[in-house]
């Protein structure tokens, strides 16, 4: 696997979701960043049946332990994630909580 700072160069990659120890998650541009994280947190599912997020969490909690074998599952209930810069400073945080609820922490 590619390091982080190499793919952020080779990709024109800005911003990173990444685990309460700092360790990134996914990289990407802004807005796909955004996107993820907002899914992530709930916020697009605003409006929608609260099993509709559920499924959207259990998806991305396999398809990340697929994607890091071995790894502390980041999305799991007490877990927090953040949305930043690489590299930079947080500017959005959520910790997730029991039962697919939203608990999301911004930041200014």
């Amino acid at each position: 696997m590619e390091s982080k700072a190499t793919m952020a160069r080779d990709r024109d990659y800005t911003h990173e979701i990444r685990d309460a120890g700092g360790e990134w998650i996914w990289l990407g541009d802004e807005t796909s960043m955004s996107v993820i994280f907002h899914n992530l947190n709930g916020t697009n599912f605003a409006g929608k049946p609260p099993e509709t997020y559920a499924q959207y969490l259990a998806w991305m909690r396999r398809f990340t332990a697929e994607a890091w074998p071995g790894r502390t599952d980041p999305l799991a209930p007490g877990s927090s994630i953040e949305l930043a810069c690489i590299n930079g400073e947080a500017v959005a945080r959520h910790t997730f909580a029991a039962q697919g609820t939203c608990a999301n922490q911004g930041l200014s």
